[in-house]
């Protein structure tokens, strides 16, 4: 088990318990005490955890805004959430058709469902592709183009001009992008650079998919992404308490679907 599996690991193990003690992860992950402390150092250094006697305890109030944590944090926030959203939004694709997908810890999870597919994949995330590759049995899975460009911090997200240069040379059927936050008066993400590579993906595809768990309702990111005209599709869960903005988004003229 990679250091990135481990610390993702504990993140959900605290999560779900609410503590774990180094012996206790010493048993569950097969590693030394050293080890398993460099790795609560780790997290409590990003602020994902609490300091306890002998261990390690889950935040009593997370963080709302994790957009400048690493991808392996927030992978584990709403991680069965995030993969029936990909799963919902990778059953839209057809065999033969082109899709761009922006680099997110929601849009990651699409490529286990589209690595054995014979589609045509466009993306910005180092990750994606990676995947991608490791998921795919045979050479007859989906092709994968990397746009290439400067790698985001944390993310491994491609962004910059040659991004944007090369991502213009392509078109798609489908865009599936990744969201900072959504409010009835439009859509933001945390980065101008990544805010402006998504915006070249969506000049670029035909049909623009929007993939967001309900933490991200209500919330405003830095930098305005699109307005909520701008986006045919939003694929979600149920937000908890956010039963009207659904229904304004839906009166603008949104599809809405949610996942079970």
């Amino acid at each position: 088990m990679t250091q990135r599996q481990r610390l993702h690991e504990i993140t959900r193990y605290v999560r779900k318990h609410g503590e774990l003690t180094v012996s206790r992860a010493c048993e569950l992950f097969g590693a030394s005490s050293a080890t398993i402390r460099r790795d609560f150092s780790l997290l409590m250094e990003e602020g994902a955890v609490s300091r306890t006697w002998g261990g390690i305890s889950r935040k009593e109030e997370e963080a709302t805004d994790l957009a400048g944590q690493p991808a392996w944090l927030r992978e584990t926030l709403f991680a069965d959430e995030k993969k029936k959203i990909a799963a919902t939004a990778a059953s839209l694709v057809e065999d033969g058709d082109v899709v761009m997908i922006d680099g997110g810890t929601t849009t990651y999870h699409m490529a286990r469902y589209l690595a054995n597919r014979p589609v045509t994949v466009i993306t910005n995330s180092i990750l994606i592709a990676h995947q991608i590759d490791l998921e795919r049995q045979s050479k007859y899975g989906a092709e994968v183009l990397v746009t290439g460009g400067l790698i985001y911090p944390e993310a491994g997200m491609l962004v910059g001009p040659q991004a944007i240069k090369n991502i213009r040379e392509y078109y798609a059927r489908w865009a599936f992008l990744s969201v900072g936050g959504i409010e009835a008066e439009g859509v933001t993400n945390s980065s101008q650079l990544v805010v402006e590579t998504q915006r070249a993906i969506m000049e670029q595809c035909e049909t623009r998919v929007l993939l967001a768990d309900h933490s991200k309702f209500g919330r405003k990111s830095l930098c305005r992404l699109c307005g909520i005209g701008e986006i045919d599709l939003l694929i979600t869960d149920s937000p908890p308490g956010q039963a009207d903005l659904i229904d304004n988004l839906r009166s603008r003229g949104l599809h809405v679907v949610q996942t079970n």
